[in-house]
């Protein structure tokens, strides 16, 4: 790696047990990833920063019994909490493995299609991950790769987001500064060397059922590198700031519905590369 991660591995690790609470975000996301790669039957699959499978599982469904999953990511805990998700499912053509994206150890050319969902955005080094990701696929291999566009809130209330950057100024805390948001995946593919590069945005909205959902949802993402930055003192403020603002829009049907709108890119490595 060429630096300190954005976000610490532990986190992560943290995160393990209880990820994508309430509103299924992730696997949401991976799902239509995996949709727009399409890998086919008897394809072998590269998911890098796996996490909890969003992108594996339907992506193991679609190459079927004869072809191949592997998921990798830096998180020991998500690895080990995947490969336990793997084993109970019951899903033979998966399997799990602790890896570093910006330093993937795969063979080369040993993959059809490459997977990256909502990661490259906390890598500090996403150009290295890409170019890991181009010699992982046998030329003509496909990779599709998506990004975070901003924090999701309910009602897409901005004072919501205004809060959370006024905490991290006081704190320090490099999380949810928009810079963290900028990373252009169809450029990124573009400068590895990528083909029939393709890029879009799409749109999608969350309810959760109220704002302690919310709250515990956040928990579940690397919102929580910066929660634990805080003084404990400063995080309850920070809490009960959020909430004030959050628990009055709070209705029989939950709190209104908070927008998402990933980035996506697609593209091929050159047939003649390599």
């Amino acid at each position: 790696m060429s630096g300190p991660p954005r976000v610490n591995v532990s986190v992560y690790d943290r995160c393990a047990p209880g990820y994508d609470p309430h509103v299924a975000y992730f696997r949401t996301f991976g799902r239509r990833l995996v949709d727009l790669a399409a890998p086919a039957p008897g394809e072998r699959v590269l998911d890098v920063a796996a996490g909890r499978g969003a992108c594996l599982f339907p992506a193991a469904e679609r190459v079927g019994p004869g072809g191949r999953v592997d998921g990798v990511d830096l998180s020991p805990a998500m690895v080990a909490h995947l490969a336990a998700d793997i084993e109970a499912g019951g899903t033979a053509n998966a399997w799990a493995a602790r890896m570093d994206a910006q330093a993937l150890t795969v063979p080369e050319s040993s993959y059809d299609v490459v997977l990256c969902a909502f990661a490259l955005f906390v890598m500090p080094d996403p150009g290295a991950a890409v170019d890991g990701f181009r010699r992982a696929l046998r030329p003509g291999g496909r990779c599709a790769v998506s990004v975070p566009s901003m924090t999701l809130v309910p009602g897409d209330v901005e004072e919501v987001r205004e809060v959370f950057r006024s905490y991290a100024e006081r704190s320090g805390s490099p999380v949810f500064r928009r810079r963290i948001y900028g990373v252009d995946p169809g450029a990124l593919l573009e400068a590895a060397g990528f083909t029939d590069v393709r890029a879009r945005e799409e749109t999608a909205r969350f309810v959760f059922r109220d704002t302690a959902a919310w709250w515990e949802w956040t928990w579940s993402t690397g919102i929580r590198s910066f929660y634990e930055h805080l003084p404990a003192d400063l995080l309850e403020e920070l809490r009960r700031e959020l909430f004030a603002l959050l628990a009055p829009l709070e209705t029989p049907d939950g709190l209104p519905p908070g927008t998402e709108r990933p980035r996506f890119a697609t593209a091929r490595r050159p047939e003649a590369d390599g």
